[in-house]
């Protein structure tokens, strides 16, 4: 329970877990209307969200 606790604590964690629950949504319920190009521009955009979290990251979970 404390290491689950600690990873609540990140950033990095918790874009992770927003990312699954729009991609459940997009899969299985079509929530976003969107085309193949603007599929394309949010992955680039979740790519520098995961380039950007990583470098301001400057403590592992277990310090947190």
């Amino acid at each position: 329970m404390k290491d689950i606790k600690q990873a609540l604590k990140s950033k990095t964690v918790w874009y992770g877990i927003a990312i699954a629950v729009l991609s459940v949504l997009q899969g299985f319920i079509g929530y976003l209307p969107t085309s193949p190009a603007s599929q394309a521009v949010v992955g680039c955009l979740i790519a520098a969200g995961i380039v950007v979290l990583r470098a301001i990251t400057t403590k592992p979970l277990s310090d947190k």
